[in-house]
C-alpha cells in the first residue's frame, strides 16, 4: 500500500512545477515566448498573402487568356459553318448564358441556329418506356422507309432529327409536313420543349449535354448516367447519320455521362465529335469548329481530358449546304440556285 506521504510529496512537486512554470513565463522566458509566437503568426500572415497573392495572379493570367481567346475567335471561326442552318439540341439543365455563349460563336463561323430543342426528364425517365414504346409506334410512319424498323428509343431520336431536319421536298427552306407532324406529337407528348424553332430544315446539330451535374452526390460515391446516356446516344447517332454532321458539347466530363459514352464507343467515336470545357471560351470556340471538321469528315474529341484526340479541330474547307429540291413534275432532284461560293480560307493546323 502506497504511504500518504508519497502523495504530498507528488501534490508539493506538481505545484512547483506549476509556479516555476508561471515565474519563468512571466519573467525571463515571457519575451521569448511572446517573440516566438509573433514570429510564428507573423509567417502564417506572409504565407497567406503570398498564396493570395500567387492566386490572384493565377486568376488574372486565366481571364487574359480567355479575354484573348474571346476576341481572337472572329478571326479563328471565320468561314467555319458558312451559311448552315444549325439545331442545338439541350440535355439536362442548360443556362440561356450558355447557349448565347455558343450561339455567339456559331454566329462567327458564319451560321445560324434555327432552332434551339430541349429533351426532357420525360425522355430518359425509366417509369415512362412504356409511354414511349406507345408514342415510338405512332410516329413510325412519319420516318424515312430505312428508320421504320428501328427500335422504339431509336424510333424517337430519329423522329426528333427528322423534325429538326427533314425538307419539302419542293422547297429547302421549309419544312415537310411529316417533319412538322413528329414535332407536333414529341411536344405535345412533353418529350421536347421548344426554346427556339423556326420552320427551317437544320444542316447540322450541336447537342449541348447539361445533364451530367454530379451536385448532390455524396461525398466519396460516383454518379452513374448510364440509363440516361444510353439514351441520350441515340439522338447524337441519329443526328449523325441524318444531318451534315452532330458535335457534342459539356462543360466537364464525368464518368458514364454522354461524352465518356461516346469516347469509349468504337462505332460512335468516328461518327459523333465531342468538345468539353463549354463553359470557357476555349471549348466555346471550339463547338462550331469541332463541326465544321465533323462536316468534312475529320471528326475528333477536343479537349483536356485523357481520352480527347486533340486541343484543336482540324480546319477544312466545306462544300456549300445542300439547299436541292424534287421536280414534283419529274421527281427529279434539281440543283440548288445559291451561287454563291464556299469559304476556302481554311487550312490544316
Amino acid at each position: 500500500m502506497i504511504d500518504f506521504r508519497y502523495h504530498i510529496v507528488s501534490l508539493i512537486s506538481v505545484f512547483l512545477a506549476l509556479a516555476v512554470g508561471i515565474i519563468l513565463g512571466a519573467g525571463p522566458l515571457k519575451e521569448t515566448i511572446g517573440d516566438t509566437l509573433t514570429g510564428q503568426v507573423e509567417q502564417l500572415r506572409a504565407e497567406k498573402e503570398e498564396m493570395r497573392a500567387a492566386l490572384d495572379r493565377e486568376s488574372q493570367e486565366r481571364a487574359h487568356v480567355d479575354e484573348y481567346v474571346s476576341a481572337a475567335s472572329k478571326r479563328v471561326a471565320k468561314g467555319a459553318l458558312d451559311g448552315r442552318r444549325i439545331g442545338v439540341i439541350q440535355l439536362g439543365s442548360v443556362s440561356d448564358e450558355r447557349f448565347e455563349s455558343i450561339e455567339q460563336q456559331v454566329t462567327y463561323a458564319g451560321a445560324t441556329v434555327s432552332s434551339r430543342i430541349t429533351v426532357n426528364d420525360l425522355w430518359t425517365d425509366g417509369e415512362q418506356a412504356a409511354t414511349r414504346v406507345s408514342l415510338a409506334n405512332t410516329l413510325t410512319d412519319l420516318l424515312p422507309d430505312d428508320k421504320k424498323e428501328l427500335p422504339s428509343e431509336k424510333i424517337l431520336a430519329a423522329a426528333l432529327i427528322v423534325a429538326l431536319g427533314e425538307k419539302n421536298p419542293t422547297d429547302a427552306d421549309d419544312m415537310s409536313a411529316n417533319a412538322e407532324l413528329a414535332l407536333s406529337i414529341l411536344e405535345e407528348a412533353k418529350l421536347i420543349g421548344l426554346d427556339r424553332h423556326t420552320p427551317t430544315p437544320v444542316d447540322a446539330i450541336i447537342i449541348i449535354d447539361g445533364s451530367n451535374d454530379v451536385t448532390g452526390v455524396p461525398e466519396g460515391e460516383s454518379a452513374d448516367f448510364t440509363d440516361a446516356t444510353s439514351l441520350q446516344m441515340n439522338i447524337a447517332e441519329e443526328a449523325a447519320r441524318s444531318t451534315e454532321g452532330v458535335v457534342v458539347t459539356t462543360e466537364h466530363v464525368v464518368d458514364t455521362d454522354l461524352v465518356s459514352a461516346i469516347r469509349a464507343s468504337a462505332s460512335l467515336l468516328k461518327l459523333v465529335a465531342t468538345v468539353s470545357d463549354a463553359d470557357t471560351p476555349v471549348g466555346q470556340l471550339n463547338t462550331p469548329l469541332a463541326l465544321s471538321a465533323a462536316i468534312g469528315q475529320k471528326i475528333g474529341h477536343f479537349g483536356f481530358e485523357s481520352n480527347a484526340t486533340a486541343l484543336v479541330p482540324a480546319a477544312v474547307v466545306l462544300p456549300e449546304p445542300d439547299r436541292s429540291t424534287v421536280d414534283p413534275e419529274t421527281d427529279v432532284d434539281l440543283p440548288d440556285t445559291d451561287e454563291g461560293e464556299a469559304d476556302e480560307d481554311g487550312s490544316e493546323q
